[in-house]
């Protein structure tokens, strides 16, 4: 990010490659506006889906102790995903290599961030960033 400095203030900053939680908050505070990164997609195809509340933003659902969880992936999302499918049931197509295993994952973890963003562009607004970051990094 040396290079930042030299980026017009009044045009939009976009930055290639951020997809993980913590980078995200740090790339916003430091003034960055757009980034773009194939993790969401990419997480999915290996059966790691986002979720507040896991070590490092993820969970892994191929892991056995998802095996019988009825559970959504995350309870507060509103995804399609989460509304409609267990950890149980995702875990079972991945494991089957059902392709939709794939893309349910994929929107899951794709509307995740999109919610992020949302709560960041309000808390920008509100000027409440550091208190979003505060409430992201207490829960992990």
């Amino acid at each position: 990010m040396f290079s930042f400095k030299l980026l017009a203030k009044d045009k939009p900053r976009h930055l290639l490659g951020i997809g993980e939680i913590v980078d995200i908050f740090e790339v916003v505070k430091r003034g960055i506006d757009l980034f773009d990164c194939v993790l969401p997609t990419r997480l999915a195809r290996t059966g790691r889906l986002f979720s507040k509340k896991a070590e490092r933003f993820q969970i892994h659902i191929r892991n056995e102790q998802y095996t019988n969880d009825p559970r959504p992936i995350e309870n507060e999302c509103e995804c399609h995903t989460c509304r409609n499918f267990s950890r149980a049931y995702l875990r079972h197509l991945l494991m089957a290599k059902e392709l939709l295993a794939i893309q349910l994952a994929s929107i899951h973890n794709l509307y995740f961030l999109e919610s992020l963003m949302r709560r960041i562009r309000t808390a920008i607004k509100e000027k409440g960033l550091a208190e979003l970051k505060k409430e992201w990094f207490s829960t992990t």
